[in-house]
């Protein structure tokens, strides 16, 4: 079940009272910068209101530039297939050959109140690797927890199309054939099959963790939300590569888009948090960041 906290991290990779340090929203400044750039941390399935209520809607508006994790501007379809190949399983690791067949009739309940369409059984998604299958009841269960949900206004893609529809330069920080291998390459099938069989026997656990993560984001609570991604982690490889080494990626990228011009970088809440995050790499690159209150 640990393996599905660092999923829901992919989903998310939130009104309380803030402690000093909450924020979602960043201010970078100096090492040469004519005019300020901005970083905000986004939760993927976070209702588009939260850019308001965070006060990134003048940074927003100011930018020339808009960044994100890969460019989300495309057509929906050429995103798909980009992804589809590193979602299909080998022939001889389908879900019917990783699971169990005892296992497999029980979790294929459990998904079907998750499934994305009505009536979709696991048996008719047999050639994905059990990644994609948690990914999608990840997805559904932190949209759950997020009632303000549009899938026509997802906060990275509303970023990206009003800012080409404005006139803003739309820059991806990576491929999607990138993002794809991070997120169904990086750990063994039979690891996944595992964890999905886990997370969809008992439910409650990962429930309870998407509420938990969810909560941090709208509290703005970085640091919860990346110590509840990382407890007890069975496979920190995952971890690495889903945060670590594409944060050092795009660490080099940064410096030569911010001196073009005011940037917005939109991109998940967690990429921000840590020692290892953007905004200590930023820092250590000879930027002042700032917390925008």
């Amino acid at each position: 079940m640990n393996f599905f906290k660092s999923v829901v991290a992919v989903v998310v990779t939130m009104t309380v009272s803030l402690p000093l340090s909450a924020q979602v929203l960043f201010k970078v400044e100096g090492n040469g910068l004519k005019t300020p750039s901005y970083v905000f941390g986004t939760h993927h399935l976070a209702p588009i209101s939260v850019i308001e209520k965070f006060g990134a809607k003048d940074p927003y508006n100011e930018a020339s530039q808009i960044v994100g994790e890969i460019d989300m501007t495309q057509d929906q379809m050429a995103l798909a297939q980009a992804m589809q190949p590193h979602m299909m399983a080998p022939a001889d690791s389908t879900l019917s050959k990783v699971i169990a067949p005892e296992d497999f009739s029980v979790i294929n309940e459990e998904f079907k109140k998750w499934a994305p369409m009505q009536g979709m059984e696991l048996k008719m998604l047999d050639m994905l690797k059990p990644m994609a299958i948690t990914t999608m009841v990840a997805a559904s269960m932190a949209q759950q927890e997020m009632p303000g949900f549009n899938p026509a206004e997802q906060l990275d893609s509303w970023f990206q199309i009003q800012g080409k529809n404005a006139g803003k330069k739309v820059i991806p920080l990576e491929t999607v054939e990138h993002q794809a291998t991070v997120l169904f390459d990086t750990t063994p099938i039979s690891f996944q099959a595992d964890a999905l069989v886990e997370l969809l026997k008992d439910p409650s656990k990962a429930l309870e963790n998407t509420k938990s993560l969810t909560e941090a984001y709208n509290a703005q609570d970085l640091d919860k939300m990346l110590k509840l991604s990382e407890e007890d982690d069975e496979h920190p490889e995952f971890m690495i590569a889903l945060l670590d080494k594409r944060n050092a990626d795009w660490l080099t990228k940064l410096p030569a888009i911010f001196n073009d011009g005011p940037t917005f970088v939109a991109v998940g809440a967690l990429h921000l948090a840590g020692d290892k995050g953007i905004i200590e790499g930023l820092r250590k690159l000879g930027y002042k960041v700032t917390p925008v209150k």
